[in-house]
């Protein structure tokens, strides 16, 4: 049937009582002409208003009246579909309902100009929330990066003055303090956005209701990777951030310029050297040279490897313009601490073939994330192929494959595909397996080990109510809840990364660490959500458990990806364990 407004339960807080007052007056207006045409609908049930990227919670945080109109038969419905009881919902019957709530809205609207009117200009009112300034610390490209979401929302945001802040910390859970710089971001509940300030960086959001449409969890300072506090304290105005990156002179007669590698803008530096057939090569040990400190994952760009590009110079300068990258010119390989540029510890990063595949096995949403972060942020080519034909595809012409997330693997991966993919890895492929496609590559086989938890079930048994079977079933569920994850930054698919990593977990899918390439894990202790929801039986089944790691195979390499960390590209702290999958582990 259709759906309509009122919205279900949880309403996220800030939503004013006049809001969800004026959903309830246009629900019942087109209830009426439904009801005279004798048409099936339904309201208040399964679309909530909390998660902020919905098409209705958006527009509410931005002072407006956002609803959800959805019509049953979706793309396949076609000029018409048979219903589940046997009647016959056409195309037009699908128009006529929409065009009835459209016209509908306009009706109530225009019949309460001046209330909606009076209400919007409240709305943008000063606000008395709980903190008044959010305050990060980190990685200037991480910064930058999400100085860039905020003005693309017209939120307002600045440097910090030598200032001491105490509030919430998002690091521990717990009060404490930072110091904030003229690199500090800084953005006030004191601006027209206030509302969107608050849903959008609250440590976490309060339910009012545990059963919900999607995520419960979405917090820009964990999704950025950011160190942050959430303070009572106002502040005051000050200079806007300046995001612009002062560049080194690139000395021409070097004999190599180094790059850090710890954000998505790194990623990007190297996929267009790679494009330009520039040789690069990176470093798995830390090393000191000319007095500084290299981190692992350090890109080292040597004149020597790049002598068959006559515009070596052009290029290497344009890439880090491009992408806002600083690089840092040296006269000699010899370093004062750690491997020299010629060491095995040091690698070549080849220009590589990378296939994912897509169709019926896969998630069309999750293909979709990896086909977007590959040609709209990445911008690296990437083969796309079909579960069709896949039995006649030579893998021996890719260096990569990444198998999305979806269902449908126990099928797709017969013992002919599932040979095909694992002989292609013990010759030198790369696999990256992502979700439900871990389940499906290593079921029953030996080849593999990974394991997956088993917990001690209750054999306990009790008489419940039919009704709260739902309620029930929660308990087992994740919706979208974050938690802290401790990182082994030793291993290739960590490089860049502190310690720890705040992970977005979309379900209670849970693996046993692997024995020496578990990159990062939930230890002891950490399976309760420092955000959002979960279960208390799935905070049992993922205690101790894997999220990303690394298996060697024959002359291959297979990643596992437990948690999703493209997950609808706006979770930035997880790109580039997806850029270390790609480029660093070997």
């Amino acid at each position: 049937p259709y759906y309509f407004a009122p919205a279900a339960e949880p309403f996220h807080e800030v939503i004013t009582d006049f809001q969800r007052e004026f959903q309830e007056t246009i629900g019942k207006n087109h209830a009426k002409y439904f009801d005279a045409n004798g048409w099936f609908y339904f309201t208040k049930e399964v679309f909530d208003l909390l998660y902020p990227s919905y098409g209705d919670t958006y527009p509410t945080y931005n002072g407006g009246i956002g609803m959800t109109y959805e019509q049953g038969g979706s793309g396949r419905a076609g000029l018409g579909i048979i219903t589940s009881i046997g009647d016959t919902l056409t195309l037009k019957d699908r128009i006529a309902h929409h065009h009835t709530t459209g016209l509908s809205t306009v009706e109530v609207a225009s019949k309460n100009v001046t209330k909606l009117n009076d209400e919007f200009k409240k709305f943008y009112r000063d606000k008395n929330f709980k903190y008044n300034t959010y305050v990060m610390n980190g990685n200037p490209d991480k910064i930058e990066a999400l100085a860039d979401l905020l003005s693309r929302h017209e939120i307002e945001f600045q440097t910090g003055t030598n200032s001491t802040f105490k509030g919430y910390s998002y690091a521990t859970g717990k009060s404490g303090s930072i110091k904030s710089t003229n690199k500090s971001l800084v953005i006030s509940t004191n601006q027209p956005k206030s509302t969107l300030v608050k849903v959008l960086f609250e440590p976490t959001a309060k339910l009012s209701d545990s059963v919900t449409y999607d995520i419960t969890a979405w917090s820009l300072p964990y999704a950025y990777g950011l160190d942050a506090i959430a303070s009572e304290t106002s502040v005051a105005k000050s200079t806007p951030l300046h995001s612009g990156t002062e560049y080194d002179v690139l000395k021409p007669d070097s004999y190599a310029y180094l790059a850090d590698w710890n954000s998505m803008k790194d990623a990007q530096f190297l996929a267009e050297l790679l494009r330009n057939k520039v040789r690069v090569r990176f470093a798995h040990k830390p090393f000191t040279l000319d007095g500084i400190s290299h981190k692992r994952g350090t890109l080292i760009i040597t004149k020597s490897d790049n002598k068959h590009l006559k515009n070596f110079n052009d290029i290497l300068i344009s890439a880090s313009e491009n992408n806002s990258k600083n690089v840092i010119s040296t006269n000699t390989g010899f370093v004062e601490s750690g491997k020299d540029f010629g060491s095995g510890y040091v690698d070549v990063i080849q220009k590589l073939n990378i296939a994912v595949l897509s169709g019926e096995p896969t998630s069309t949403l999750r293909f979709g994330e990896i086909w977007n972060f590959f040609e709209q942020q990445l911008n690296y080519p990437i083969s796309v192929l079909g579960h069709d034909y896949f039995d006649r595809i030579d893998l021996s012409n890719y260096d990569i494959l990444i198998l999305p997330d979806g269902r449908g693997y126990n099928s797709f991966l017969n013992s002919y595909n599932k040979e095909k993919i694992k002989d292609w890895v013990k010759r030198g492929g790369k696999l990256i397996a992502m979700g439900g496609a871990i389940d499906g590559i290593t079921s029953s086989d030996k080849d593999f080990k990974l394991s997956v938890k088993e917990i001690e079930k209750d054999s306990s048994t009790t008489i419940g109510s039919f009704e709260i079977s739902e309620r029930e079933q929660i308990k087992s569920a994740i919706t979208g809840a974050i938690f802290k994850a401790t990182v082994d930054n030793t291993n290739p698919l960590a490089y860049g990364y502190d310690d720890t990593y705040f992970t977005l977990k979309l379900g209670a899918r849970s693996y046993n660490y692997l024995e020496n390439g578990s990159a990062v894990y939930l230890s002891e202790g950490n399976n309760e959500p420092v955000s959002g929801f979960a279960g208390s039986e799935a905070k049992k089944k993922i205690a101790e458990t894997l999220i990303f790691g690394t298996e060697e195979m024959g002359r291959g390499q297979v990643i596992y990806m437990v948690d999703n960390p493209l997950f609808r590209g706006f979770w930035e702290n997880g790109k580039l364990f997806f850029a270390n999958a790609l480029f660093m582990v070997k």
